[in-house]
Order: C-alpha cells, then structure tokens, then sequence
C-alpha cells in the first residue's frame, strides 16, 4: 500500500472541521453534489468515510495506472482533500464525487478496474478463508468505514454451492461496486470468478439498488 503522509486539507474543509469562518464557508453546499448522479436515494446529509477507505481507492487506481492514481489524486483535492489521515473522518461526498468523475471521464471499465483492485490495499481477517464469508463480510467492513443515517448496504445471498447474489444499495457507482465483489471474490477462490448484473432496475438507470449474480465455478 501506499506510504500515507501527514493529514492536508483545503482552506474550506479546515474552517468546516474547526467551525471557523463565515456561514458560507461551512455550508452544507460547498460539498460536491452527487445526488443527481445516483440512483439511490438514501441521505447522505450525515454520511462519512474513514480515510483509509479513500486512500485506498487511491492506491487501486496506482495498480491500474501511475496516470489514474495522479488523477484521483486530483480529483479528491478538488474536492477539498489533498492528503488524508487514515484514522479521520471526512464526508463521503467528496470521494463519491471524485469517483462519479472517475466514470464520467474514463468510463465504466476503469471504475470496474479500481474496483477490483481495492481489495489488494486492505486487510482481511487472517481467519477468513472462503468466498462466501469474504462476500458476505463487504457489509460488516463497508459500516466499519462508513457511518451516517442513509449509507447503505451490502447483502449477499448464497443460492448454491459456488453462486449467490449481492444486492448492493449504496451510493456508490455500480461499475465500482461489480469490480469490488469480483475482486473480493477473486482473492479467495480457486477458480475463475464470474460477476453478471441481474435484477430488474440498476443504479445507473434511477433504481435504488443492483444485484450481481456472482459464480466460482
């Protein structure tokens, strides 16, 4: 993982975390909108991340490209997040905005990719050993560096031996979502790792939640 420096933050983000400056500057609207850009309708007044959530997103887009890692890079300082403390919270506006970006610019493939490398910069339980467990534990480690009123979920259902279905109803960009549960998935089987949308509304259309039907054959 990357080497995680000294916490740095805008001028605006600062006065916000002090409560100093005027009205304006603490307002609720200097944050990056995403709502207009996201099926889901869960509040995110209140919602935040940990920052060893967006720092990893930052090191996942490193393993795609040194290009796509400067890039997030940038995109969380225009945000208002220039370097982030792993152990502090911040909104989780600002990294949804910054990976909205992301799939604006670049498309869903690169959002699946960073995706899928996210799980190669966290930890995993030493005792977890198996695709289903490690599926099934997206939820408990997502409100582990999530927290607010309307973040979210993450469900799977196993309907066979080696399938099941994870329901994702959540802020996030579906691409990036499909590239984490196949990269979770991916780290734990010994076989090939498949990952379908199914279902009958997406994310990105105006629904509330995906379903991916994910196979380890």
């Amino acid at each position: 993982m990357s080497t995680i420096t000294t916490v740095l933050v805008t001028t605006s983000w600062l006065k916000r975390l002090l409560g100093g400056g005027d009205e304006e500057s603490q307002s609720e609207t200097e944050l990056p909108a995403v709502n207009d850009r996201i099926g889901y309708d869960g509040s995110l007044e209140d919602a935040e991340v940990i920052g060893r959530s967006p720092v990893s997103y930052i090191a996942a887009g490193e393993s795609v490209s040194s290009f796509v890692g400067k890039q997030i890079t940038n995109k969380l300082a225009e945000h208002g997040l220039e370097d982030i403390e792993p152990e502090e919270w911040y909104p989780l506006a600002i990294p949804l905005a910054m990976l909205y970006d992301m799939r604006d610019e670049y498309g869903g493939v690169r959002m699946r990719n960073m995706g899928q490398n996210v799980p190669e910069h966290v930890e995993f339980p030493p005792e977890l050993s198996d695709v289903e467990n490690a599926l099934r534990g997206i939820d408990q480690a997502y409100h582990q560096n999530h927290r607010g009123s309307g973040i979210g979920s993450y469900e799977f259902q196993l309907d066979g031996e080696t399938e099941g279905v994870m329901t994702c109803e959540n802020p996030y960009p579906c691409e990036f979502d499909k590239g984490l549960i196949q990269g979770v998935a991916r780290k734990f089987a010994d076989s090939p790792v498949e990952v379908e949308e199914v279902g009958d509304q997406c994310r990105s259309d105006g629904g509330q939640h995906c379903k991916y039907r994910v196979d380890w054959i």
